[in-house]
């Protein structure tokens, strides 16, 4: 079923995406060569962008999933808004540098789409089904004791890691998308 763009959609189902919880280079060079052609009306397919700003936070994303950590960098940096202070300390989670994770979750504060990516997340982590919220600050933590040894975390990373990338993807592309055309 198709969800967003056919590039996206393809993207998205590959199956190393989002494998990594701390990738040291890219892994998917032909997909992100292939990325770095397409326009954004290109990305989008045939819905229609109507924030070409947050739509960056979208191509943002793309490049996150594809273990372009300096690209997406490049991107979440310019974004000072909530949204892409929280991609920012998702992106400095995945470099292995927790404590600037922490400090743009900071920035980023609670955000509306916290509920529903707490609901996901219990099903995909026992420690975070003991939060009474999502909690990224519990997540670095997890992703840091896997980082240093804890290797037994790593599947829970793994699926935490993919459903607040979920959840901050669609939130992303419906801020930037109107709906499908007729």
């Amino acid at each position: 079923m198709r969800r967003f763009s056919d590039f996206i959609d393809k993207v998205l189902a590959h199956p190393e995406f989002l494998h990594e919880l701390n990738p040291k280079e890219p892994l998917f060079r032909p997909l992100s060569q292939q990325f770095r052609e397409l326009t954004d009306a290109d990305l989008a397919g045939d819905h229609r962008i109507s924030d070409a700003n947050r739509f960056a936070e979208v191509r943002g994303g793309v490049l996150y999933g594809l273990d372009e950590l300096d690209s997406a960098h490049e991107i979440f940096q310019q974004d000072n808004d909530p949204d892409g202070s929280y991609w920012h300390g998702m992106l400095h989670r995945r470099e292995g540098d927790f404590d600037n994770a922490r400090y743009w979750f900071r920035r980023a504060g609670r955000l509306p789409v916290f509920p529903d990516l707490h609901e996901a997340a219990r099903s995909a982590s026992s420690s975070m089904s003991r939060q009474e919220s999502w909690d990224p600050y519990l997540f670095t933590g997890l992703c840091e004791q896997a980082r240093f040894g804890a290797s037994e975390l790593i599947p829970e990373c793994r699926q935490l890691q993919k459903v607040e990338f979920d959840a901050f993807f669609l939130r992303a592309w419906n801020k930037a998308i109107s709906p499908l055309s007729s």
